[in-house]
């Protein structure tokens, strides 16, 4: 019955840690996506100040991230797996471990006295005495060292078995997709899972049409906001300290939007030129047609298409925000070809749903809610889409792919495919971004049209 009172979805949340585990119970108990989540409970607390928003934000993606990890460390402690606990004290106990390991700003006796007294406040009193002996012994693994971390097999006829179970261990990645990340990525796999666990910045992208890059940084430091650039272009800025990036002045004005720095080369692989036809298929939320609209100058015609009203809605919003007259939004699927549109584009850019392991540290729910089954399923779904985006470019013209994922079922598997079935042929080599230096995930290839 407490589990029940306790996700509610109108019960009063007494704190932010109250609030991190109503979140995170929404998350892996009901199949919430955790971006979604997040933002509806904050909304709910208007009157939370910035560093209450952000201890909430990092408790629930920390908490994620280190999911299976934290969870060996409870077992460690506990004669009931976490995994069969309520899932109150089972959310309760990922937070304060989260928060002892890893929250070096909470004193770890404040991390186990709060979880206490939470239990208690939310109907577990009969529970306090159990939550409170297995973080106590925790703390003290903890600050003798004995927690027991797992660590990477050094034998020369090491078996991938054991290597997999180590980065899923470690790194929290299922033991699927860690054997799936050794087969993709070889020794890149670790590589990967660590940077995959760091707490990303916010990245934005200049508005070419307002300002530049430099003037931007110069205004949101003024706004206290840290800004450091990216390393892939001149375009794109990594921010800290950002509290409501939509009250800014720049933000109103339409300095900028939100885009990642390796989305942004999708757009410039299109060598989009002024006067151009650019078709932007599943565009939303926008950000590479607004992209290649500043690097048009503002001339020329993007059609931005997206299958969802609500976000086709909100492209239109922002395209009247960054004063983008070029573009044209409309609601289509992308699977299903347009023949007025045949061989009208000078260049189409199709970055296609996916998997979105490339993304992981900003949405880190996705490791425990993806397949491999969901991995061929779109790559079956991206060949649909491939072939629309293909009828749409002139002879000539180019052809951009794109995804934030990097599956090789997703991404060169397709290509090759694609390439053996359309006259097109492959502009260069395709790139495939690991994340890195603030960036995502992010593979790129640019076909051109031959009749």
């Amino acid at each position: 019955m407490h589990d029940e009172v306790c996700n509610e979805k109108h019960v009063k949340i007494r704190n932010e840690r109250h609030a991190a585990i109503s979140i995170l119970i929404e998350i892996n108990q009901q199949g919430a996506y955790n971006n979604i989540a997040l933002r509806r409970a904050l909304d709910a607390q208007p009157g939370w100040q910035p560093h209450q928003r952000a201890f909430v934000t990092e408790l629930v993606n920390g908490t994620l991230r280190n999911r299976i990890l934290i969870d060996h460390f409870i077992d460690a402690y506990s004669r009931k797996p976490a995994s069969k606990m309520k899932p109150f004290i089972q959310e309760l106990l990922r937070t304060a471990v989260y928060q002892v390991y890893w929250m070096d700003k909470v004193p770890p006796s404040a991390a186990v006295n709060e979880a206490v007294k939470l239990a208690r406040a939310c109907g577990f009193s009969a529970l306090s005495g159990f939550v409170n002996g297995i973080l106590r012994n925790i703390v003290r693994g903890y600050e003798g060292g004995t927690l027991p971390l797992p660590e990477m097999p050094h034998s020369t006829d090491v078996k991938m078995e054991s290597v997999a179970s180590y980065l899923s261990l470690r790194y929290s990645f299922p033991l699927w997709l860690a054997e799936a990340l050794l087969d993709w990525l070889g020794d890149e796999a670790e590589e990967f899972c660590a940077q995959s666990h760091i707490t990303p910045m916010v990245p934005v992208c200049t508005n070419l049409l307002k300002t530049t890059r430099d003037a931007l940084m110069e205004r949101l430091e003024l706004s206290g906001i840290e800004c450091t650039q990216s390393t892939l272009n001149d375009v794109c800025l990594h921010l800290k300290r950002t509290a409501d990036l939509t009250a800014t002045d720049a933000y109103r004005q339409g300095h900028f939007f939100v885009m990642d720095e390796a989305a942004y080369l999708a757009a410039q692989a299109l060598s989009a030129q002024p006067g151009q036809i650019i078709i932007d298929l599943c565009a939303a939320p926008g950000g590479k047609s607004f992209a290649c609209a500043g690097i048009m100058e503002n001339n020329g015609k993007i059609i931005s298409c997206d299958i969802h009203p609500h976000k086709v809605r909100l492209m239109s919003d922002m395209t009247s925000r960054l004063g983008l007259d070029c573009i044209t939004v409309e609601e289509r699927d992308a699977s299903i070809i347009n023949p007025g549109w045949a061989g009208y584009a000078d260049a189409v850019l199709l970055d296609a749903p996916c998997s979105g392991l490339g993304i992981i540290r900003k949405k880190p729910d996705i490791k425990y809610t993806k397949t491999m089954e969901d991995v061929q399923n779109l790559a079956e779904f991206q060949r649909t889409l491939l072939t629309a985006a293909a009828t749409y470019v002139k002879p000539g013209g180019i052809l951009v792919y794109s995804t934030c994922t990097i599956t090789r079922e997703e991404n060169e598997d397709n290509i090759h495919w694609f390439l053996a079935n359309h006259a097109f042929t492959l502009d260069g080599q395709a790139l495939t971004l690991l994340p890195k230096d603030g960036h995502d995930g992010f593979f790129i290839a640019r076909m051109v049209r031959l009749s």
